[in-house]
């Protein structure tokens, strides 16, 4: 079962995807894309390390 932390790591990068793509439809102002588009390359980078620590796990 997953943990609360890996629930809201999945929801943080949920957060991000959907409001820089909520960001782009309405063609918001360009710094709050950029925003959006930060916080999500933050959030991939994350996911990114936190699967790379489970796969060590399952292979360790």
């Amino acid at each position: 079962m997953p943990s609360d932390d890996t629930r809201k790591l999945l929801k943080a990068f949920g957060v991000a995807v959907t409001s820089l793509e909520d960001a782009i439809d309405r063609r918001a102002p360009l710094e709050e894309i950029a925003r959006w588009d930060q916080a999500l390359a933050d959030r991939t980078r994350e996911v990114i390390d936190f699967v790379d620590r489970l796969r060590s796990r399952r292979i360790a």
